[in-house]
């Protein structure tokens, strides 16, 4: 409801399912194990213990408990969106809009809308071209040298001519302008037997798309109807056989989850054949045809409810894969505890925090998308027709101005909402993914991701449960993600 949108963040307690005590305190980023004598302290019952009540004006007296607050939350400049076209990490390509498979879910197909119309269109060559000198150029005068070439669509390896073609020139390139860059793909893998020397000797990383079983797999069928199954895991099989180098260090999997299989099914099958932890995907909302909401309806399974289902059969697995809620401890340690000042020196140097709404990325701060259209947009993910940044044509087109504007506009009617959210720091919603983006500005929107204080104490329930209940996986996140 919009009232919750007027509760300002404040201090609060929580409990984990072992019914031990927390105090969270937003201002510092500091979680506590406590003893509930100080709940009762800050209630002030009248049997609490006279420690405890000095405790809690102790704390009190050092910022917790303090008036609630609202996020300083900032809008974006000209310089901020410059600096992110010239630290992009990857150069996406949409190779084809073509594929030789007819996934019942694809993004593309007709359970979806926002997208350009699919006509067997190749990418143009020229204006790939174009767009790479303006990066490389961008990259060599700011000594940025790491770049990612990536390559997608379609099924990429339909034009498997392009790709070779940018390859060449890039390799050309990145020897002139001393430059780092590598190659990845995400392919359905049916193709991929017939140039597996080529993406080798480039090292190309791949993500394949494989959804389990053969029965997990069998949305993912050619236009005869038949399963890709077979053939997907005859290819994969020969990668890992005659490159098994290559495959440990450069193959990882991509699968969607449906009615047709588990979180379960899907690591155990591919952990156990391939020794790869796969990343796993719900079916999306963005974009969907209400026409065909039935459908989507029967297909979509709870990534949340499946973990959840998985979670209680205490299988060796567990401590290995990383569940949703895995991530989420991430992004917490990361962003909403102390952890963050390691990583973030100069924010404590400075004393000022300031977050953009949502999650968002800032426009080309991971990625700089080219579609087959010569459309330039920042993920592949998002509408086509709706969210476009740019063009290419006879030059490279980013109007800075315009897409500053833009975003504002929408940052604008956001800052509401995310300024009495308990996730401002790191939401994990993308604001152009958003089940009703449509109604952002009118009194009917309703951020589907707002944490309001019974929200957040209910996250930091099953976080800190998760915590206590693996610990191992409190280090690992530590060292990998935070000191890394």
């Amino acid at each position: 409801m919009l009232t919750n949108y007027f509760i300002m963040i404040q201090t609060l307690f929580h409990t984990s399912e072992n019914e031990n005590s927390y105090i969270f305190d937003d201002q510092s980023r500091l979680s506590m194990l406590i003893h509930p004598e100080l709940i009762k302290a800050s209630e002030k019952s009248v049997d609490n213990e006279s420690y405890y009540s000095k405790k809690y004006e102790y704390l009190k007296k050092y910022g917790f408990f303090g008036t609630p607050k609202l996020a300083n939350i900032d809008i974006i400049s000209e310089s901020m969106v410059k600096e992110s076209i010239i630290q992009t990490k990857q150069i996406v390509f949409e190779v084809t809009d073509s594929c030789n498979l007819r996934c019942t879910y694809c993004a593309y197909g007709e359970l979806y809308e926002g997208f350009d119309t699919r006509n067997q269109k190749n990418i143009n060559v020229d204006y790939a071209i174009k767009l790479l000198k303006y990066v490389f150029g961008l990259k060599y005068k700011n000594k940025n040298n790491k770049l990612n070439i990536g390559f997608y669509g379609g099924e990429p390896l339909l034009n498997i001519k392009f790709i070779k073609q940018i390859v060449r020139l890039v390799n050309q390139y990145k020897q002139e302008k001393e430059l780092d860059v590598s190659y990845t793909m995400t392919t359905n893998a049916t193709l991929i037997h017939k140039c597996i020397p080529f993406l080798v000797e480039n090292k190309f990383r791949l993500l394949i798309s494989l959804d389990g079983n053969a029965k997990n797999h069998s949305y993912r069928s050619f236009s005869n109807n038949k399963n890709s199954f077979e053939k997907v895991i005859e290819n994969i099989d020969f990668i890992q056989n005659e490159y098994r180098e290559y495959f440990e260090q450069n193959v990882n999997f991509n699968a969607v989850l449906h009615n047709r299989n588990s979180v379960k099914e899907i690591y155990e099958f591919i952990y156990s054949r391939y020794h790869k932890i796969p990343r796993i995907s719900e079916l999306t909302f963005d974009g969907l045809n209400p026409s065909k909401k039935a459908i989507h309806d029967k297909i979509f399974h709870s990534k949340r409810k499946s973990e959840y289902e998985y979670q209680k059969e205490e299988s060796n697995l567990l401590p290995v894969v990383e569940l949703s809620i895995f991530q989420e401890l991430s992004d917490f340690l990361k962003y909403n505890s102390v952890n963050f000042y390691l990583s973030n020196i100069a924010d404590v140097w400075h004393g000022v925090e300031k977050y953009v709404p949502t999650s968002t990325c800032l426009p080309f701060q991971r990625k700089i998308l080219l579609t087959t259209r010569g459309k330039l947009l920042a993920c592949e993910k998002i509408s086509y027709n709706k969210f476009a940044l740019g063009e290419v044509g006879k030059e490279v087109k980013i109007d800075i101005s315009e897409i500053v504007n833009k975003y504002n506009l929408y940052y604008n009617y956001m800052i509401k909402h995310c300024q009495n959210c308990y996730e401002y720091r790191f939401c994990g919603v993308c604001l152009f993914r958003m089940k009703n983006f449509d109604k952002l500005g009118s009194e009917d929107f309703v951020c589907d991701r707002f944490q309001d204080y019974s929200d957040f104490k209910n996250k930091l329930y099953h976080l800190f449960s998760f915590i206590e209940k693996y610990p191992a996986n409190y280090s690992q996140i530590i060292e990998n993600t935070i000191l890394e």
